[in-house]
């Protein structure tokens, strides 16, 4: 079984991959899809792991002043592909990597896994083992969620089942973030993509993408467990964002009324406000509205 690690980045961002790839294995790649935001929002587009060059023209990425290539040390590794995509949207980054994984298999048909990851986080040395072994053992699973620890201290940042489950009877207290997600080749050949109105840099959200795109995959039936073993690190910093922000509030309510009914999402919505107002000593019917906003804005 072949790996793809799908990792997105950013401009400068490129420079902090290489600390990121483990040495060389046989069956895994590295496909790094690599947005240049100063430049228009264009159409993704696969590079070759051979020239790892981006398609844009040397004159715009000297006028914009970012880099023309990737560093020489990514350039160098055989099992590095750099897929280039310019504009904003993580999502539209992390799909940009998924259309150049199915580019490059050699049989649409090929039992493949995609890790998504981003260029802050650190695989331990156990995950593609562990990952392998997962999937293995149940050729019926489409997608495993696994866990991530904090790179400040070592410990757990967020609360995980401490066993393995179905994802869509996961507690309450769980929450799947993307750095987590892997998933079969065949996920994709379905036409699921991450939704790109949600996410970072996205028009009226910034959040949510992961439960939508989870979403997305159980209603066309696929299999996704949550699995208690961990595949890698990051800073707990870099992830989430801060709850009274007016976008993230949004988020919640567009989260809300795509993946369940627009009464449940109401009722909901207005739960969350009274929680919030509540701890935050704020206005819950200012929070509702914003976070009623954001499920409304997905319904339209």
């Amino acid at each position: 079984m072949n790996i793809y690690v799908l990792i997105s980045t950013i401009d400068d961002g490129i420079k902090a991959v290489l600390p990121m790839l483990l040495p060389e294995e046989e069956g895994v790649r590295y496909v790094i899809s690599w947005q240049q935001s100063k430049l228009p929002a264009t159409p993704s587009v696969a590079e070759s792991a051979a020239s790892n060059m981006l398609s844009v023209p040397p004159a715009e990425l000297a006028a914009s002043n970012m880099l023309s290539v990737p560093p020489a040390e990514l350039a160098a590794r055989k099992d590095v592909t750099v897929a280039s995509i310019c504009g904003r949207g993580l999502c539209r980054n992390r799909n940009n990597a998924i259309e150049t994984v199915l580019q490059m298999l050699s049989d649409p048909l090929e039992d493949a896994v995609c890790v998504i990851a981003d260029d802050d986080e650190r695989l331990v040395p156990e995950a593609f083992a562990r990952i392998r072994k997962a999937y293995d053992a149940n050729p019926k699973l489409d997608g495993a969620l696994f866990r991530i620890r904090s790179s400040a201290d070592g410990g757990y940042f967020k609360v995980y089942p401490d066993k393995s489950m179905a994802y869509g009877i996961h507690p309450r207290s769980y929450y799947p973030s993307s750095l987590e997600m892997t998933f079969r080749t065949r996920v994709w050949q379905t036409g699921i993509r991450f939704n790109e109105r949600f996410g970072l840099a996205s028009e009226q959200l910034c959040a949510g993408e992961e439960e939508v795109l989870l979403a997305d995959i159980l209603r066309k039936g696929l299999s996704v467990r949550i699995i208690p073993e961990d595949i890698g690190m990051t800073d707990p910093n870099t992830t989430g964002g801060r709850a009274m922000d007016e976008k993230m509030l949004r988020s919640k309510g567009a989260v809300y009324a795509y993946t369940h009914s627009i009464a449940w999402a109401f009722c909901r919505s207005w739960r969350e406000a009274l929680s919030l107002g509540w701890r935050h000593r704020q206005s819950p019917v200012t929070i509702f509205r914003n976070i009623w906003s954001g499920a409304k804005y997905i319904r339209s």
